[in-house]
């Protein structure tokens, strides 16, 4: 289940919603592969980076998944890496600097028997085990100055990628993009806010349908559009919920 919706500060200012998302669930391979970008609210071009970057890390991502490689992290770096090399051609045809362009980037392979997740800058990747409390993956990175963080276009954006295994257990996956980190995060105590995921995932969990269900969507979308959000944050946001639990618990 996926939703998205444009910023109220977006919308004052008639500007696009710079986040992008990208989700291939694949039925032959029992893997599921996600990527969330929100572009730099500075960049002119930043949605186009954005929806570069997911296309390219999923597409690459299943070719590494369909090839039988192991190494899932270095599938996602190297994805990243591919994301970034084409954010930096599109920027040359257009004739604008890649800062244009700039985006952060979550995304992660779930198999079977584990999987990889990748984030370079902030927003955040929330999961649960079996029987276990949320948790995430890596805690939003922030930048030197109030607001700011690492982008895709950044020349140590590679350096500072964080990688890690996912176990083959994770039941959960919740992606967001910054939008949402007030609402999900417990900043005091640098915990995931678990009420939130309850309430997200409650939907998902009543459900019978496999793979993207539309409805459920569209009413996240609705959701993520609604006073009670808009309270809360003006950026855009973004999130994307995955499980394979057929029964809540």
């Amino acid at each position: 289940m996926t939703g998205q919706a444009t910023g109220s500060a977006h919308e004052k200012l008639r500007l696009p919603c710079q986040d992008r998302l990208a989700c291939i669930a694949s039925n032959e391979y029992a893997t599921f592969i996600a990527a969330v970008a929100d572009g730099a609210g500075s960049a002119s071009l930043a949605q186009i980076g954005a929806e570069l970057a997911v296309e390219v890390i999923t597409a690459s991502s299943l070719l590494g998944v369909r090839a039988g490689r192991q190494d899932l992290d270095r599938v996602l770096w190297d994805g990243a890496s591919l994301a970034r090399t084409r954010i930096f051609e599109e920027a040359a045809a257009r004739s604008v600097e890649a800062r244009e362009l700039a985006c952060t980037l979550l995304a992660v392979i779930a198999t079977p028997v584990g999987g990889a997740a990748l984030q370079i800058g902030d927003g955040v990747m929330v999961v649960r085990d079996l029987g276990e409390a949320w948790r995430w993956l890596f805690w939003p990175q922030k930048g030197e100055y109030a607001n700011s963080t690492f982008f895709l276009t950044d020349d140590t954006a590679l350096d500072e990628a964080k990688l890690t295994p996912l176990p083959y257990d994770v039941q959960d996956i919740a992606m967001l993009s910054d939008g949402l980190e007030s609402l999900a995060l417990h900043f005091a105590t640098r915990t995931a806010h678990a009420p939130f995921f309850r309430n997200a995932f409650a939907n998902v969990y009543s459900s019978q349908d496999q793979g993207e269900i539309v409805g459920l969507s569209a009413a996240l979308s609705s959701f993520l559009r609604s006073p009670a959000v808009r309270a809360r944050t003006d950026d855009d946001v973004t999130l994307v919920l995955a499980t394979r639990r057929t029964v809540g618990p």
